[in-house]
């Protein structure tokens, strides 16, 4: 494996997934009043550790592998919001939002996150009494550790 994919995957996993759980999981995209209301009025929900998100990190990062001929994959920005079944497995489909660099990265990167997410799946590693702090995950990933 070439080094910068290394450099990457940890530079990407560690920023991308302790950022994307921590704030992800505060701030959903999609959440509706229900459930806000509900995250609201329960002061003693669940949260993950930081072990538990660099498990997930781990997962994710041993599976994103990068074609690094892309000239400007450090300006695109990556979402994948994932919804997960109790078991770990995805229920349904990722959504994946891109922004920034070409449309050429844009896609390539889109597929590689996506790729990497399901190849991780199913994320047994995560505590089954603290669902309600990981059925939804939004990973946020910077891409700029390509270029440096």
């Amino acid at each position: 494996m070439p080094r910068n994919s290394i450099h990457f995957a940890k530079s990407f996993g560690i920023y991308a997934v302790l950022t994307g759980l921590i704030l992800g999981l505060a701030f959903p995209s999609d959440a509706n009043s229900e459930t806000a209301d509900r995250r609201n009025s329960n002061a003693n929900s669940p949260v993950l550790t930081v072990a538990e998100a660099k498990a997930v990190r781990n997962a994710i990062e041993s599976r994103f592998f990068v074609d690094s001929r892309l000239k400007d994959i450090g300006s695109v920005r990556l979402t994948i919001h994932i919804k997960l079944a109790r078991d770990g497995q995805i229920v349904g489909n990722p959504d994946v939002q891109v922004t920034g660099g070409s449309e050429r990265a844009q896609k390539s990167l889109s597929d590689v996150g996506l790729r990497a997410v399901r190849r991780a799946a199913p994320f047994t590693m995560l505590p089954k009494d603290k669902y309600d702090a990981w059925k939804e995950v939004v990973l946020n990933f910077d891409t700029s550790a390509l270029t440096q």
